[in-house]
């Protein structure tokens, strides 16, 4: 007999499902694979008209106490002490591209073509007093647009840190996505993927554990890394990877000569690049696509997290 359970006349408290927090909900893509996933969620969307919009989609969730979701901008620990509000700029065209952060907003208006609208006030809010005031999440997942190094950076105030993180890696600065994968590794993350976020709507329809299949949407993150079949690898490794992926980004990337000479109206100029980026765009290799990064805590031991949820 139990003496800590039946012998005493107690019943065990049943484990809680595992806590993800998903910084970026934009429209619930990732939410809803979540929560489809028997995972709890707290997740923070700066864009009030998107936070109502998804208000309406995960009702039942949070009606269940599965789903808190939070207005607001998440940035580093020393930008929220200095105001509790901030100016968040929405995009018109593209609603994931929405900022706090001045320096994406002159990006996307001069390498894209396409400027933010007028800037509104958010509230500012930090992963430390998340954490203090919902828990430590099982899994982080970062998607922010320019705030995710701040926030990467904010792992160091935690007294116990996520099992695993994920976070969409930029492709201005070698340097700072190297920095980043340094930063996580001197906190305890041994272990590192790169996945390619290009056409994962495409995969197979994953069985959730209510035997529901969940289709991934377009502009998701994809699969959790619990979930994922993909290997961990160690930093020097991924280190490689990144390095190659930046001579890539040069050779065919948004700003490359290639995706310039592609825009070009000559047929003589831009026909080829163009008919290139179709032939790979009907085979669904991407060219070369967008990345996030997963790292977990330690170098072999198992993740706790969605697996088996």
């Amino acid at each position: 007999m139990d003496s800590a359970g039946e012998g005493s006349g107690r019943q065990r408290t049943p484990p809680q499902p595992p806590l993800v927090f998903d910084l970026g909900f934009h429209r619930g893509e990732d939410t809803g694979y979540y929560l489809a996933s028997g995972c709890r969620v707290v997740a923070v969307e700066a864009s009030a008209e998107l936070v109502a919009a998804g208000r309406q989609r995960f009702a039942a969730a949070m009606a269940a106490g599965r789903l808190t979701l939070v207005h607001g901008a998440v940035v580093g620990a020393a930008q929220r002490a200095l105001s509790a509000e901030l100016l968040f700029y929405p995009h018109p065209e593209r609603s994931e591209w929405g900022s706090v952060d001045l320096r994406w907003v002159r990006r996307n208006a001069e390498a894209h073509g396409l400027p933010h609208g007028e800037p509104v006030r958010v509230p500012a809010l930090e992963l430390q007093a998340l954490v203090k005031r919902y828990g430590c999440p099982d899994h982080l997942k970062i998607d922010i647009e320019g705030a995710d190094e701040a926030v990467l950076a904010d792992l160091a105030l935690l007294e116990r840190r996520p099992a695993t993180v994920s976070w969409e890696t930029g492709k201005e600065s070698l340097g700072a996505v190297l920095a980043q994968h340094r930063r996580l590794a001197a906190l305890g993350y041994g272990r590192f993927r790169v996945v390619q976020q290009a056409y994962l709507q495409t995969l197979p329809p994953l069985l959730c554990p209510d035997g529901s299949l969940w289709r991934f949407e377009a502009g998701c993150s994809g699969l959790l890394p619990q979930q994922s079949p993909q290997p961990w690898r160690p930093l020097l490794w991924v280190e490689w990877q990144y390095r190659l992926l930046f001579v890539a980004y040069g050779l065919v990337g948004p700003r490359s000569w290639f995706r310039a000479a592609a825009r070009h109206p000559a047929p003589w100029i831009g026909g080829l690049p163009r008919r290139l980026q179709r032939w790979c765009e009907r085979r669904r290799w991407p060219l070369p696509g967008w990345v996030d990064s997963h790292a977990a805590l330690g170098r072999g031991e198992s993740v706790r997290g969605a697996e088996g949820s």
